[in-house]
């Protein structure tokens, strides 16, 4: 991968409250290992779906989604790097049950759960003010883009900058999610879809990864029937493209052939996962509460293990991939950089001071 200087530029500079959170929701060699909660409408389809194969017909409840989101966060969280979760169900309650692991970066959903291809918008009532107060470590922002439609693209990229903007202002990092989607009357199998799909994902990335600290993208191929040589050039080119670091999601896959895109992403330059419904899916088809926990506890836990493995076999951390060291960052702090706005000249007051207590 060929490195600009502007890219390398952008860490080499980053504010201490995003150099904060790029710390604290990657491990200690900076990769991402990210266990995704932030789902709304998959949890309450799956926990509907759950109730009716048990010959009931309910609709979840607050109390039951949220409490599934807890005991998935204490039994999965502890394996990850940083955790993501929304804030109808999960955000400020992990923190109030004490689930959170202490050393587990904290992400915050910041859109509105929404349909396919609908235009991004806040979650109502919520902001990027509100997710730095209650100590967040990152924003996580999904825009649906169809690169085809330019009006529509045009929109979701300018809803973006609008975040990044207020991110930079609250000084949190911000993770932007790219998502592609089918148009009506196409099926995500059908070829026409999967060739767009690509192209999409590339354009996606070139547009957003301006306006953001880290891409989480979808994998830039069909797993099942394309040819690993295929599938590494479509890669190879995503990592060129990816001017921040990115990590591969799992978009619901089911978990084998979800870690296979993480092997082919990470060796081609990925710097880690972010990953949910491919590890705790069937969480859903156990049959009692005690079969759900020994899912977690034995299923759940080898699968974020197989990844994490991955991750620090073939991972890439974000430093390495600016060929950056601390020496680099610490070199790039003035005397004066706590200052707003217009800064007096303190390099001789700070050297005339040191030592005095």
């Amino acid at each position: 991968m060929a490195i600009k200087a502007a890219d390398k530029d952008h860490f080499v500079n980053l504010t201490p409250g995003k150099l904060m959170g790029l710390r604290q929701i990657t491990d200690e060699n900076g990769r991402f290992k990210v266990l995704a909660m932030d789902q709304s409408n998959s949890f309450k389809k799956a926990l509907r779906a759950m109730h009716e194969k048990s010959g009931k017909k309910v609709e979840p409840s607050y109390e039951e989604i949220r409490d599934c989101k807890m005991t998935m966060t204490a039994a999965l969280a502890p394996y990850g790097s940083a955790l993501l979760l929304d804030v109808n169900y999960g955000l400020r309650q992990v923190l109030s049950c004490m689930a959170l692991p202490r050393n587990v970066g904290l992400i915050a959903r910041s859109e509105a759960s929404k349909n396919a291809g609908t235009p991004s918008e806040y979650e109502p009532g919520w902001s990027v003010e509100k997710i730095k107060r209650m100590g967040a470590a990152a924003v996580k922002l999904l825009v649906y883009i169809d690169f085809e439609d330019k009006a529509g693209t045009k929109s979701q990229i300018a809803f973006v900058e609008m975040l990044s903007k207020a991110c930079r202002e609250q000084d949190i990092l911000l993770m932007t999610e790219e998502l592609s989607f089918p148009r009506d009357g196409e099926e995500k199998s059908s070829p026409a879809y999967q060739d767009r799909k690509v192209k999409n994902i590339l354009e996606a990335t070139r547009l957003i990864g301006p306006h953001t600290d880290i891409l989480k993208l979808e994998f830039p191929g069909n797993i099942k029937s394309d040819s690993e040589a295929k599938m590494a050039d479509n890669l190879g080119k995503l990592n060129e493209a990816a001017i921040r670091p990115w990590v591969i999601l799992s978009a619901g896959e089911k978990f084998d052939l979800f870690a296979k895109q993480v092997e082919l992403a990470l060796k081609a330059g990925c710097n880690g996962y972010m990953a949910g419904r491919a590890i705790f899916n069937e969480y859903f088809d156990q049959n009692s509460a005690a079969e759900q926990a020994k899912f977690l506890a034995g299923t759940g836990v080898e699968r974020m293990k197989k990844l994490n493995a991955l991750v620090d076999r073939h991972g890439t951390s974000w430093p390495a991939r600016y060929e950056l060291s601390p020496k680099d960052l610490a070199a790039a702090v003035q005397p004066d950089w706590y200052f707003d706005g217009a800064k007096p000249k303190i390099a001789a007051k700070v050297a005339a001071v040191q030592g005095a207590y």
